[in-house]
């Protein structure tokens, strides 16, 4: 389990943030976040991301579950973004939501101005230098 907290969420003007890197199983992730849509249409996008994808040989894969959610102090105020199994290759290093959360819903998810994510990500299976086959389709 990761959490990222992101401070004074309604006031940034970045375009996409990166959670810092954190380690399962052996794969570096990170989550990206983009305040006002991957596509600028006010919704908060959110993925999860293979950091070090371009430093993988050809052929890599991960599979996973994984789920991202914004916690709040309520039990039963949350937004969840849930993967039943993903496979992340070089062509696909991030999976997640376009249209997770329109803006205007924002200020019952926010805590004290904060947004918090927790992403659960379980490897279920992995590429390894020695298992890579160009020629097998992995995902």
């Amino acid at each position: 389990m990761f959490t990222w907290v992101i401070r004074d969420f309604k006031s940034l003007q970045d375009r996409r943030l990166q959670s810092e890197e954190f380690n399962v199983d052996g794969c570096t992730w990170s989550v990206l976040v983009y305040p006002n849509g991957k596509e600028g249409d006010n919704y908060l996008s959110a993925s999860l991301l293979v950091s070090n994808f371009q430093d993988l040989p050809p052929g890599w894969w991960i599979t996973t579950t994984f789920s991202l959610c914004i916690e709040t102090n309520s039990r039963y105020r949350r937004r969840v973004l849930a993967a039943r199994e993903k496979c992340f290759d070089a062509e696909n290093p991030s999976w997640g939501k376009i249209y997770w959360l329109h803006r205007r819903e924002l200020n019952g998810f926010l805590v004290n101005g904060d947004l918090k994510i927790v992403a659960h990500v379980e490897v279920l299976n992995k590429s390894t230098h020695e298992e890579i086959d160009l020629d097998y389709e992995h995902c």
